[in-house]
């Protein structure tokens, strides 16, 4: 038998000047298999320190027009013998030779239309990976309804969904094709401001007959409801007279996130064990793999949105790629396959 390839990926830094930058970076390599985006900062606002607090191996800087923060970002991973990789442009945010021996890539004058699969996604991936070890692909996830793990899913009791970029546009779809036909209550955390989850609640009322809120604190789920996680607090599910209550808690941000998938879904398996169906919607990062693997071991089901339908595909990617799902679905699937799994046929 061949020895086993090293898995160890390249932790990855965002150092960008402009928020919008910085997204689309996050975006090109989402879901990219030995890639890990550790966090992201802006030069020029305690960078020593963010690097300092992060376990990395490489500081990804694309300096946009802010050319004097992206040497300091590149002074300031030299003096902590940190590799780093400067993004420039032939417009001239600086030429190489202002960023001295550090490596650079050149970088399209706009990210909008860049992805994975254009040559500048396919340049970074590559010259990122050289900065750590080797690691064997894992199976590319499969197409549209093929089923991952066999047996008999034990009817969940609960609707656990997660879901991050592009996922406003997706939970409509979701439960405009649950309307009226699920008798579980419905979770869900979508990373999201404060400022904006009570409006994405009432938006979503607009495509389902279940009753959809902002959850509150003690708040019984009731069968066929709705319940959206509040922006700044993470929504956990908890049993109280024998009754299922949301509790929302202040504990620290997750993935950069509160709410966060992964703190919802380890609640739900505390409480119900594996009667609990969860499922990742598109989105940015690895938020809801570890809840997914521990509601997976415990009996649960898991279903993730698939790459062509999904905005982003690093939180549906991740559970696939870990083998956890039942199935992979492109986005108008995936409400037929909850209702099925949910015990109540179309």
């Amino acid at each position: 038998m061949a020895a086993a390839a090293d898995t160890k990926g390249v932790r990855v830094l965002l150092a960008g000047a402009e928020a919008r930058g910085r997204l689309h970076l996050r975006r090109i390599l989402a879901g990219t298999i030995g890639i890990e985006i550790v966090g992201h900062v802006r030069p020029g606002t305690a960078i020593e320190e963010s690097m300092r607090r992060c376990s990395l191996d490489v500081v990804l800087i694309d300096p946009s027009e802010n050319t004097a923060a992206a040497e300091e970002a590149v002074h300031a991973a030299q003096r902590l013998h940190l590799r780093c990789l400067v993004l420039i442009t032939d417009a001239g945010t600086g030429t190489r030779t202002r960023f001295g021996r550090a490596p650079t890539l050149a970088r399209p004058a706009s990210l909008d239309d860049e992805s994975a699969n254009t040559a500048f996604g396919v340049a970074l991936r590559r010259k990122l990976m050289t900065y750590g070890h080797p690691v064997t692909p894992a199976p590319a996830a499969p197409a549209a309804s093929t089923t991952l793990r066999a047996g008999i899913p034990l009817r969940p009791e609960l609707i656990a969904i997660g879901s991050s970029t592009g996922g406003p546009q997706a939970l409509p779809e979701v439960l405009s094709g649950l309307a009226g036909r699920v008798r579980q209550p419905i979770v869900i955390t979508q990373h999201m401001p404060a400022a904006f989850t009570n409006m994405l609640a009432v938006h979503l009322t607009r495509y389902t007959t279940n009753p959809t809120v902002e959850a509150t604190h003690g708040q019984p789920l009731l069968p066929g409801h709705v319940y959206l996680a509040p922006g700044g607090r993470h929504l956990l599910v908890d049993r109280r007279n024998d009754k299922l209550v949301c509790v929302l808690d202040d504990g620290p941000p997750e993935h950069f996130c509160r709410p966060a998938v992964d703190p919802m879904l380890r609640s739900i398996t505390n409480v119900l064990g594996g009667r609990a169906l969860a499922i990742i919607l598109t989105g940015m990062g690895q938020d809801g793999l570890a809840g997914c693997r521990g509601l997976v071991a415990a009996g649960g089901s898991v279903l993730a949105q698939n790459e062509a339908t999904s905005v982003v595909w690093g939180m549906p990617g991740a559970v696939a790629q870990a083998g956890l799902c039942r199935a992979v679905l492109p986005l108008n699937r995936i409400a037929e396959e909850i209702i099925i799994l949910a015990g109540m046929q179309p």
